[in-house]
Order: structure tokens, then sequence, then C-alpha cells
């Protein structure tokens, strides 16, 4: 068999596999649009049965965690411990409906990166594939052992799970997604990418959030008629802690932007070398070169999709819309002047 009809039969296997799981993911979703747009899928937190619960009551109530993003152990990777709660973007001190566009938020993005993850896996099995089915043939031929054969074979296999388990999440993160916009029985199959909110050259001050938030924030307002000074006091204590992760995460997180397109940049050179020789037949298969450009573009858009979150999580804490992109100061554009 020539390497060109294994491609093709490489890449209906793979169509038919693409063509299943969007049929099963396009399953009961006639009340939602075939394109679910980030705007749309916001637009429902206010029917969400969380938002009518007491803060008692939410917190018996377990949070979906993201599968995917991880932001709070993406920026302090040397904590020894993961904190489920800060890995999910919500917060109490928001009023609920905010509260639940937050989760929203976090569930898309987790859906977008679970798409993501799809990509490499499959391109890394078509390059196992293709690595094993030749690996017979030279066989067949005497110029390969039968261990050769067999290790090949046990590397697609494990690649071939991984690509199962990735379609599995595809699934979990939709149905997680679809809790949060309460419609539990309506998966949605494909998603628009939403513009996503940046960080600007100078960030705002500690102490000028703070303010912000107690001028601004009505749930705080709120939680001030109901509670007593003490507790107030721990709440507004709380209040502080969260604004200042919220700075400290931007401000890593854009580190870990230059980090990521640095890595990409590196893995797109790679993989030009890796085509190039690959159509000079001096190297046998360029699948590992493809499945490390996807695994960094994923790190990047993963990075991005974080420093969004943060940006929403302060926005509201705040009073603002949570996806309301923060406005350059007149310093700043000077000092990039």
């Amino acid at each position: 068999m020539n390497r060109k009809v294994i491609q093709v039969i490489l890449h209906s296997v793979c169509l038919i596999s693409l063509v299943f799981t969007h049929s099963v993911l396009n399953a009961d979703t006639n009340k939602l649009p075939s394109i679910l747009d980030l705007k749309t899928a916001l637009s429902f937190a206010s029917d969400h049965p969380r938002t009518r619960l007491t803060p008692e009551q939410q917190s018996i109530t377990p949070l979906q965690q993201p599968l995917f993003l991880g932001c709070h152990n993406l920026t302090f990777n040397n904590t020894t411990v993961s904190d489920a709660k800060r890995n999910t973007a919500s917060t109490f001190l928001v009023e609920p409906v905010i509260q639940q566009e937050l989760l929203i938020l976090n569930a898309f993005l987790d859906v977008l990166l679970s798409d993501s993850s799809l990509i490499g896996i499959n391109e890394d099995m078509a390059g196992t594939f293709i690595s094993w089915d030749r690996a017979k043939i030279r066989q067949e031929l005497k110029q390969n052992s039968e261990l050769v054969v067999a290790k090949l074979e046990a590397e697609y296999q494990e690649v071939r799970q991984k690509y199962f388990s990735a379609q599995a999440t595809q699934r979990l993160t939709r149905s997680i997604l679809a809790q949060a916009i309460n419609r539990p029985d309506e998966l949605s199959s494909d998603l628009a990418p939403p513009i996503l909110l940046t960080s600007p050259k100078k960030l705002p001050e500690f102490s000028d959030l703070y303010t912000e938030a107690l001028n601004n924030n009505s749930w705080i307002k709120t939680l001030a008629e109901k509670y007593n000074d003490d507790q107030m006091s721990l709440i507004k204590m709380d209040l502080r802690q969260q604004i200042l992760e919220l700075i400290l995460r931007i401000t890593v997180l854009k580190s870990a932007a230059d980090r990521a397109e640095t890595e990409l940049y590196s893995r797109d050179l790679d993989l030009e070398m890796s085509r190039t020789l690959y159509e000079m037949e001096v190297r046998a298969r360029i699948g590992k070169s493809m499945t490390l450009q996807s695994m960094a573009r994923m790190e990047e858009e993963r990075v991005k999709y974080c420093t969004t979150l943060a940006w929403a999580q302060l926005n509201a804490l705040t009073g603002k819309p949570i996806m309301t992109q923060a406005i350059e100061t007149k310093e700043a554009e000077e000092t990039a002047q």
C-alpha cells in the first residue's frame, strides 16, 4: 500500500469519526442556534436556577470545574495545593446573575480549549498510524522485525485511546456549558470564537480597583445592609484578596503570553523544517512536529483565555459588564510613543 493510499484511507477514517462526533453533539439542539456565540450564551444567565439561591444554598451545590483552563494553577505554578475554587471563574462578591455569567464564560472557553486539544491528538494519531502501517509493509518484505511492528502498534493504540478520550472530553465540556446556560439536554456542537479581553500596557493600581469596587459594586452594598460590621470586615478582606490575586494573575499571564508566543514560533519553524525533510524523503514522518505545534497553539490559547477570565472577574468585582475591555491610560499611551 503506497503513501498516498494510506493517507487517503486515514483521512477518510478521521473524517467519518469527526462526522459521527458532530452528529452526536448536535443531538437535541433544536432550541439553540446552530453556532452558539458568547453573547447568546451569556443571555441565559438570568434564567438559571442558581441565581435564585441564597449564598448558603449555593455553597452546597458544587460548581463544575473547568477541565482544561486551570488558570490559577497556570499562574501560581509553585503552589503545592490545587485550589478548585480559585480555578473556577466565580465569586460570591457579585450579584448572582453576574456570578452565572462568569461561570458561562468559564465553561464556554473550556469547550474551545477542549476542541483545540483534539486537533493535536488527531494529528498524532495520523502520524503513528502511518508509521505502524509502513512498518507492517517492511515486515512483509523482511526489512522489519515483529518487535518493531509491535512497538509501533502499541504507540498507535496509546494515541488512539487519547483520541477517544479527547472526544469524550469534548462532550463533557459541552455538557458543563449546557448546565451553565440552563439547557442541560442541549449540547452545542459549534461555538463562535469570541473577541477576547487583553491587558493594557500599564495595569491599574490595586488601590484604585479596590476603591472602584467599593463604590460601584452594588452587591457589596447589598451585603452591607444584611451583615454586621465584623462580617463586612471579612467580606472586604476577601474583596481585597480577590482583586490582588487577579492583578497578580494578569501580571504573570503577560509574561506567559510572551513565552507561549515564542514557543509557538519555534514550533512553526520546526514544522517547516520537518515538512521540507519529509518532502525530500529524508524524514519518515512529520506527525510529531505537527502535534507539538498544535500543543503550543493550544497553550497560547489557554493563556489568552485565562487573561480574559481574569479581566472578566475584575470587571465584575468593580461593577462593570464582564466583557468590558480595559482602556489604556494616557500615561501608558505616552510611554508607548
